[in-house]
C-alpha cells in the first residue's frame, strides 16, 4: 500500500476522530497531527482546518518560508477562501466533496527528458515509460517538493508507512531502478539527485554536475 500523499487535519477531537477514522479506511494518505509548524520537506501536501482552529498570522507565515501545502478550510458558511488557503468546504460536510478538494492538484514534474503527471512518466514523443506503483509513489513524494530534497526519513514513513526507528535497504533499492529508467549514466545521476540525508529532482535546467 502507497502512502505518498501527507494530510494533517486541525479540529476539534470529535471532528479530527471522524475524519482521521475516514482517511484512514482509504489507505492512501499518511496522517499527521496539527498545524503547519515544520518547515522543508516535513509540511505535509495537504491540510484541513477547522475555522476555529486556524491561525491566519501562522499560516502566512509557513507560506512566506515556502510552504505549498494545499490548505482545506472548514467553515459554517460559505465564503471566499482567505489568504493562504485555497479551497473552503462548508458543513455538513460531504467526505467525498473534501477528498476532491485535496487531491485536486495532482503532482507534476520535469524529470530530465521526462514528464510527469497523474503518475505517469512520459517521453518527449510521447512514449510512456513504465513504473512500478512504488516506483510512482516516490517520484509523487519528490515532485510535490517542488525541487526540494525529501530526507531517507520522510520517504520510508509517506511511501512505506514506516516509523522513523526503521532502517532499511529497500528505498535505496528503488532509487538505483529508477535511476536505470531514467538516467543515462544511473552512476552519474543529473535527474535524480543524491542529498546528504535524502533525495530530490532537479531541475531540468539544472547543470548536470552540480
Amino acid at each position: 500500500m502507497s502512502l505518498s500523499r501527507t494530510l494533517s487535519i486541525a479540529a476539534n477531537a470529535p471532528l479530527r476522530a471522524m475524519l482521521v477514522e475516514q482517511f484512514a479506511a482509504l489507505g492512501c494518505y499518511a496522517l499527521r497531527d496539527g498545524q503547519l509548524g515544520a518547515p522543508g520537506d516535513d509540511w505535509p501536501d495537504a491540510a484541513i482546518m477547522d475555522e476555529s482552529h486556524c491561525d491566519p498570522k501562522a499560516l502566512a507565515d509557513v507560506r512566506a518560508r515556502g510552504c505549498r501545502t494545499r490548505v482545506v478550510l472548514i467553515a459554517d458558511e460559505p465564503k471566499s477562501p482567505p489568504l493562504g488557503v485555497d479551497a473552503v468546504v462548508t458543513r455538513p460536510i460531504r467526505f467525498a466533496e473534501l477528498v476532491a478538494l485535496i487531491d485536486s492538484a495532482p503532482a507534476r514534474a520535469a524529470v530530465g527528458p521526462y514528464h510527469f503527471e497523474a503518475g505517469e512518466l512520459r517521453a518527449p514523443s510521447g512514449a510512456r515509460l513504465k513504473l512500478t506503483e512504488k516506483e510512482t509513489a516516490i517520484l509523487s513524494r519528490l515532485a510535490r517538493a517542488h525541487g526540494a530534497a525529501v530526507s531517507r526519513e520522510a520517504l520510508l514513513r509517506d511511501v512505506w508507512g514506516y516509523g522513523p526507528n526503521m532502517s532499511t535497504r529497500t528505498l535505496e533499492t528503488h532509487i538505483h531502478r529508477l535511476r536505470r529508467k531514467l538516467e543515462p549514466s544511473p552512476e552519474q545521476p543529473r535527474w535524480l539527485k543524491t542529498e546528504r540525508d535524502g533525495y530530490r529532482l532537479a531541475a531540468s535546467e539544472e547543470d548536470p554536475a552540480s
